[in-house]
């Protein structure tokens, strides 16, 4: 939708170069929101696109240069001079400008620090320096604190004089002398209390923070869970060093529910771009879970063939082998889903195990019932014999109820071996279901049919 927007204002956009208006394209350009910039950009070639850049003030470059992917500004900063790749990059927010250092190669990212100033360069070297993943690597330093002994008088000037180079204002954080986090106060709040009440009497001392060395989901469940538009972050003695947005905690939340698909669909994790993977790198990524559960299959094999008395007494047997199977791992697949998505939402906890596996039994039974008597119904009129109805309509009703406490258990039993529950992918479900639901529905086939049988 915002690129067909874009390509709307394409004409007038290609005119405006063409004809060397270069007032009137800053004009045009100035006017938008730094998103709808970036959209505008994408449609022209690339020396205009470095063209419409040169014209923006410095504040709009920074900020569209930002909401471009990795690989755009990497191509970006190709054609930039080195005053200019300089500019842009002491003027973009740290914590994104980081985020771009995470995504280009070493030898471009050494060679860009060195563009940068001094104190901007060691901002830039502490931020980096942080464990990949983890809060400190994605706060900015760009925010604002107060002493917890200024007047709020004191402290509406202080946010005046500090506030244009901050990320954020609306929250400030009250520390002692040490640098300490001691309290919060909304700029709401500063602003209608008294001028000469101290801030230490207005500040909030009930502060929700996160470490440096946290992992960066947990700050994105802070911000989620209290609903704030910040969390700061501290290190090991409890100082303030940076902040956490509502931006960057977007970012994250779609970083990890991306490599949760990754990894449910049994894929190993990619963080580059789609097109931005190679053709090796993208089969191995994939052929290694493929090989694993090729080998796995091998288990329904031998099933098969340890059986094969019963299926040749009763060959009417194998026609439903493909409803149990794909019915159990089905059923394991939408209830590992749900529990995986639970346990990274917060919604349950390991501890509720019990409750969980009581509560999903009653759902397993309930399902299988219903698909046990519809698989019935199907035998009995396909085939005549109840004998291999009642068999077939048993079966699926276990093998449900078998495969949705498997799907939940096996994220459970993850997350208690401390590893993440996503891990439990889609096929190694499926595909260990298969070899159980052969099991179940060959015993059950043994003692009603086989047994039985004169």
């Amino acid at each position: 939708m915002e690129m067909q927007w874009a390509k709307i204002f394409l004409p007038e956009i290609k005119e405006l170069i063409e004809t060397k208006d270069f007032k009137g394209l800053r004009d045009f350009l100035r006017e938008r929101h730094p998103a709808d910039i970036v959209d505008i950009l994408r449609v022209l070639d690339p020396t205009e696109r470095v063209m419409g850049f040169r014209l923006l003030d410095k504040n709009k470059i920074s900020e569209a240069f930002a909401l471009f992917e990795p690989v755009e500004q990497e191509e970006l900063l190709k054609q930039f001079t080195e005053q200019h790749a300089k500019e842009i990059l002491t003027e973009m927010q740290p914590d994104d400008r980081t985020q771009l250092f995470d995504e280009l190669p070493a030898h471009v990212v050494e060679k860009l620090l060195k563009l940068l100033p001094p104190l901007e360069r060691k901002e830039a070297n502490e931020l980096l320096n942080y464990p990949h993943n983890s809060a400190g690597r994605i706060m900015t330093p760009e925010y604002v604190d107060l002493q917890m002994d200024m007047t709020v008088a004191k402290a509406l000037e202080h946010i005046r004089k500090t506030g244009p180079n901050r990320e954020t204002i609306y929250i400030c954080y009250i520390v002692d002398e040490t640098k300490k986090l001691r309290g919060v106060a909304s700029l709401k709040n500063i602003i209608l209390a008294n001028p000469e009440q101290l801030i230490k009497d207005i500040m909030n001392e009930n502060v929700f923070y996160v470490h440096t060395t946290d992992d960066q989901e947990k700050a994105a469940q802070v911000v989620q869970k209290y609903d704030i538009l910040a969390v700061p972050v501290v290190d090991t003695e409890d100082r303030l060093v940076g902040i956490v947005t509502v931006d960057d905690v977007l970012d994250v939340v779609q970083e990890e529910v991306t490599e949760d698909f990754q990894r449910m669909a049994g894929i190993q994790t990619i963080e580059e771009e789609y097109f931005r993977v190679g053709f090796s790198k993208r089969i191995l990524n994939r052929v290694t879970w493929l090989v694993v559960l090729v080998i796995a299959a091998t288990i329904s094999q031998a099933i098969l063939k340890s059986y094969s008395g019963v299926l040749s007494s009763m060959i009417a047997l194998t026609y439903f082998i493909p409803m149990l199977t794909g019915s159990g791992g089905n059923t394991g697949s939408q209830s590992s889903t749900l529990i995986i998505r639970a346990l990274a939402t917060g919604e349950v906890k390991s501890r509720d195990w019990w409750h969980i596996i009581l509560r999903e039994f009653k759902v397993g039974a309930t399902l299988g019932f219903l698909m046990g008597l519809i698989a019935f119904t199907i035998a009995a009129i396909s085939l005549g014999n109840i004998s291999v109805a009642v068999t077939v309509g048993i079966s699926l009703c276990t093998v449900v109820c078998v495969g949705n406490i498997v799907g939940l258990a096996i994220p459970l039993f993850f997350r208690f071996i401390k590893l993440d529950p996503a891990f439990a992918s889609a096929p190694l479900i499926a595909t260990l279901l298969d070899a159980t639901g052969l099991v179940i529905y060959f015993e059950i086939a043994h003692r009603i049919l086989v047994t039985t049988t004169p």
